[in-house]
Formats: structure tokens, C-alpha cells, sequence
């Protein structure tokens, strides 16, 4: 295939970040040495690469400042918008969009259901990670270590009778999330409150954030837990490949 002008340009971007070489580049891309060459002397001076002291190239700092607002709430909220409207509108339930701060998770986006009842949550409301359905996505998709550690730190106190207290139980309760890809909080944060949830990863295939659908437990059950576990799941894919999750 023959690539144009911006086409050259970003496989160029695309190979630098793990090709540093001018003469590796041009073979991982199939284009000229001196193109090659050429397209990183503009992305020098664009900021957008740079001279190592070994004669190659490594990516610039604006570069990666840009692909660095993966991480920043309000570009993660303006990209993940659109799927959470198609979420909400395939189930009529509230759908919540949370990030990781600390050893909490925070909702930074939320979407009203069409039911008679509404969720008690809000933008900015920080919740914890061990027993709700967007907080257990995020550690399922954490390192093991990462969460014992996590664990150790805040300890598991109960939020309701549902709620899991036991260390060795969150570890096969996380398993069971990365199985599956998705995780329920079944009235373990909150009385009467069923939420599924699924992970969102960055560019680095890191969990960045987490998505999930609230609704109370009489109407949320049996086959329909199924059929919004494949939405939810559908959705997180399709928001971790807009956010460039590889």
C-alpha cells in the first residue's frame, strides 16, 4: 500500500516509539532512509522528537504531553461521552464513568437513567475501591501486588452485609473479574443497589478508568444481568480504543 504524506508521517510517530534507529525505522515502515530521515528532521523541530546521544531519535516532549491527557479526567470524560450515551440509552439505567485517585475511586461523569427512580450519586463522590463494581474492575486490572498493598493501606471495612472483608475472598472475587471481564457489585457498597461495571485501559494498556450501569436489585436480574455484563464489556473496549489502548 502506498502511504501519502501524513500516512508516512505517522507510521513514522507509530514506529519511533519502539524503533529509535533511522535505518530501523525505514525498514519496520518500508519507507526511504533519507524520507525517513527527512520526516524526523520536521518532527525535531516540531517538538515532537528528538536527537538521542547515540545518533537516533526518541519521541518529544509534546508529543508526549499530548498522549499524556489519555490520563486527564476531562479529555477521558469528553472521549468516553459519547459511548456513555449509547450505554444509557441501551439500558435506560444511570451510567457512571470513575477514575482512581488515591486508594479511592471518584465518578467524573455520570448519566441519569430513564427509570421512576434515580442513584443518589454524584460527580465528584469518592467512593472505595473493594466493593463497588467500578472500583473492583480497576483492581482486577491492577498488578496483584499493587493491590495487596492497596488492601493493606485501607483495609476492607464493611459497607453492608454483602460487603467482602476478607483479603483471601477479593483475591479469587478479582480473578473471577478478569475472567469474565466485567465485575457486579451485588448491594456490597449500597442497600438495594446492583451495579455491573468493566475497566477502561490507556495507551498502555493500564487501567485509566471504569464504567457502570446502576440499577436496583428487582430490576436488574437474571438474563438481564448477561445481556448488560456484553454491553458493558462492549463499551469499555470501545472506550479503551478511543483513549488508544493497544
Amino acid at each position: 500500500m502506498t502511504l501519502d504524506a501524513i500516512g508516512k508521517v505517522v507510521a513514522v510517530v507509530e514506529t519511533l516509539a519502539t524503533e529509535s534507529k533511522v535505518s530501523r525505522i525505514a525498514r519496520e515502515t518500508g519507507l526511504a532512509t533519507s524520507t525517513v530521515h527527512r520526516i524526523l528532521q520536521s518532527l525535531v523541530r516540531a517538538g515532537w522528537a528528538h536527537e538521542d546521544q547515540e545518533h537516533g531519535y526518541l519521541l518529544g516532549p509534546r508529543l508526549l504531553s499530548i498522549a499524556a491527557r489519555a490520563d486527564d479526567a476531562t479529555f477521558v470524560v469528553k472521549v468516553a461521552t459519547p459511548y456513555l450515551r449509547e450505554l444509557r440509552d441501551a439500558t435506560g439505567d444511570t451510567v457512571h464513568l470513575a477514575m482512581r485517585r488515591g486508594d479511592q475511586i471518584v465518578y467524573v461523569a455520570k448519566l441519569d437513567g430513564r427509570k421512576a427512580y434515580q442513584m443518589r450519586s454524584h460527580v465528584g463522590l469518592s467512593i472505595p475501591l473493594h466493593c463497588t463494581a467500578v472500583g473492583k474492575a480497576i483492581l482486577a486490572a491492577t498488578a496483584p501486588d499493587e493491590v495487596r498493598a492497596t488492601v493493606t493501606r485501607t483495609g476492607l471495612p464493611a459497607r453492608t452485609e454483602h460487603t467482602i472483608t476478607s483479603a483471601d475472598a477479593l483475591a479469587g472475587h478479582l480473578e473471577t473479574i478478569r475472567t469474565q471481564g466485567y465485575a457486579v457489585d451485588d448491594q456490597e457498597n449500597e442497600a438495594s443497589i446492583r451495579c455491573i461495571g468493566a475497566a477502561v485501559t490507556g495507551q498502555h494498556g493500564q487501567p485509566v478508568a471504569a464504567i457502570s450501569v446502576s440499577s436496583l436489585t428487582y430490576d436488574l436480574t437474571g438474563p438481564k444481568i448477561t445481556r448488560y455484563a456484553q454491553l458493558m464489556t462492549s463499551t469499555a473496549r470501545q472506550v479503551s480504543h478511543a483513549l488508544g489502548s493497544p
